[in-house]
């Protein structure tokens, strides 16, 4: 009795973490201003521009509990066919469960212009979701000896094959309407809602993700005041994820001075959680953040932290820490260093 009361504690646990992940981990960034394309893929074919880009995330609760995220992009335009192309691989790991859960999405975005300074992107995402576990990290009931305390170091049980490995397709679309001044999208993921349970007996289907982003930049020295460079501004940012019966919310503002950056971030969730059989619902904040960031030449450095808030009771976050690179084939760019912009249009012409 007490070793099928463990199995099924073990299929329930591994068959709700997976979620647990996926909640906002593929778009849980401090910096989401620059990553905008982990929110809504129409980024991809903002300004048309050619771009590659990599991020380090890793997110820390103590020494023994913490995940690691790598993400890479790239982003190819046919200007003469008013569409662009993106394409991600985005994998994160919970180091104290062996759990490695894996996207890998392509991205088509078509240009439809508005108005002389608006523009209209709607995108479509097909991907592949795969999720594995360490199966040698987990304790099975068979391994349990209550009468010495001793844990077996191998399982004979019959659901440890099952758990191993899950991979299923996904699907999403979004679109942006943007100019030179505001940004304003939507995108909706896993339209599938793909089944990631581990084991066939149990349904684990991924809600569909709704996000709801907006921008808007500001030019901070309109009249070229000395005691600021020729190009500052700042771009303010917000990001409303709802995921199952879930609300996350992000806010960034990035001022850019130059080749020079530096913003501040917060994040937020409204979450259900039940506490002693009793179903609540909390609002809290779960970080704030600084991004610096450097651009020289076509590259874009980026360092960013979030500093955890940890309330017993009512949220206990992780700190983010964050590396990031980006490279930008335009030759433009490389010659002319001057426009640090994030809303621009000048290569949609």
């Amino acid at each position: 009795m007490i070793k099928a009361r463990l199995k099924v504690l073990l299929i329930i646990i591994v068959a709700n973490c997976n979620p647990i992940t996926l909640i906002g981990q593929d778009d849980y960034i401090v910096n989401q201003a620059k990553f905008l394309q982990k929110s809504n893929p129409s980024f991809y074919g903002m300004n048309q521009l050619n771009r590659v880009g990599v991020l380090y995330n890793s997110l820390r609760v103590n020494d023994n509990i913490g995940m690691d995220n790598k993400f890479a992009f790239g982003s190819i335009a046919f200007q003469d066919k008013n569409f662009s192309i993106g394409f991600d691989i985005n994998s994160f790991k919970l180091n104290d469960l062996g759990l490695t859960t894996s996207f890998i999405n392509l991205s088509y975005i078509y240009k439809i212009q508005l108005s002389n300074y608006t523009f209209f992107l709607p995108s479509i995402t097909i991907g592949m979701i795969n999720s594995r576990l360490n199966v040698d990290d987990l304790i099975f009931g068979d391994q349990l000896s209550l009468a010495t305390g001793f844990i077996a170091a191998t399982t004979v049980d019959t659901h440890a094959p099952q758990i191993g490995n899950v991979g299923e397709m996904d699907i999403g679309a979004g679109f942006i309407i943007h100019n030179e001044l505001f940004m304003a999208g939507l995108s909706l993921k896993h339209l599938r809602q793909p089944n990631m349970s581990y084991n066939g007996d149990f349904e684990n289907n991924l809600p569909i993700k709704i996000s709801v982003q907006g921008g808007y930049e500001f030019d901070i020295n309109k009249f070229e005041r000395s005691y600021l460079p020729r190009y500052s501004y700042l771009y303010t940012f917000l990001n409303v994820v709802k995921y199952g019966e879930s609300l996350y919310i992000g806010l960034g503002e990035e001022f850019q001075f130059g080749e020079f950056s530096i913003g501040f971030t917060q994040q937020a969730s409204m979450v259900k959680s039940l506490v002693k059989d009793v179903e609540t619902q909390s609002f809290s904040l779960n970080n704030i953040g600084i991004t610096l960031g450097m651009a020289l030449e076509n590259f874009d450095f980026g360092i960013n932290y979030g500093f955890p808030n940890r309330s017993p009771g009512k949220v206990y976050s992780p700190s983010i820490f964050e590396l990031s690179i980006i490279f930008d084939f335009s030759i433009y760019r490389r010659n002319n260093r001057g426009l640090y912009k994030k809303l621009q249009i000048d290569n949609y012409y």
